[in-house]
């Protein structure tokens, strides 16, 4: 196995090919604990917890597990077709680690997105045989009653689908606002699901996914790694 050189570390964290990573380093603008480094061939006995490139810290795991708030107006695409991407938001040295959603959040809906380039991770959390409930707050445009929640919770059949979905949760928060957690994450569902009982979703949030909850410190559009007791919940 290839010695560890700091022009590979610099590559595997996305910074650009190997020959870009090189010239970062003769310019000047890489450093590991606090020491500039000048020579990008230089060999690594063990890998750094840090590296600093252009003065920012940046941890040098090649694993990404990152939680993002995202906010209205944002496609959870790599390639939008009529808003911006929600990749935008994110370090654009994640794109060439090969990052992508853990399921998907339409444009008008906001709340957590999990993000990874850890294909098995990815699989897990999106396959709803896993059992990882996914729960929102939706505010609705008519009032919600017992009858509404009951259908929900029976399962309601849905255009295109082979048999009902039902919500694995319906916890009213007010005449028009209503917590709901489903195992699925099928095409705008719980949109789709207080329609078919009669109801519109105005607003849709999206509030945790299995044991994660969204970090209530992160501002729409900012995210955060995954602690390492959030990767293990899932």
């Amino acid at each position: 196995m290839p010695k560890l050189t700091v022009e590979r570390l610099l590559a595997g964290l996305g910074f650009g090919s190997r020959k870009e990573s090189r010239a970062l380093v003769r310019m000047g603008v890489v450093k590991i604990a606090d020491r500039e480094i000048e020579d990008p061939f230089e060999e690594l006995d063990v890998r750094p917890e840090t590296i600093e490139v252009n003065g920012e810290e940046v941890p040098t795991t090649e694993t990404l597990y990152v939680m993002l708030n995202k906010p209205l107006g944002y496609e959870c695409s790599h390639a939008p077709r009529d808003h911006e991407s929600v990749f935008a938001l994110i370090p654009e040295r994640f794109l060439a680690m090969g990052i992508n959603a853990v399921g998907r959040l339409d444009a008008e809906s906001t709340g957590l997105l999990l993000l990874s380039n850890q294909g098995e991770f990815v699989h897990r959390i999106e396959s709803p045989r896993k059992g990882k409930d996914k729960t929102y707050i939706a505010t609705l445009a008519r009032p919600f009653d017992d009858a509404q929640k009951a259908k929900l919770l029976a399962g309601v059949m849905l255009n295109q689908e082979p048999e009902p979905l039902a919500a694995h949760s319906v916890k009213a928060l007010g005449e028009l606002e209503v917590e709901i957690s489903i195992g699925e994450g099928r095409y705008h569902q719980v949109r789709r699901m207080f329609a078919a009982v009669g109801n519109h979703v105005e607003t849709l949030r999206r509030v945790s996914i299995g044991g994660i909850t969204l970090d209530p410190s992160l501002e729409p559009g900012k995210w955060r790694f995954l602690t390492d007791a959030e990767v293990a919940s899932l």
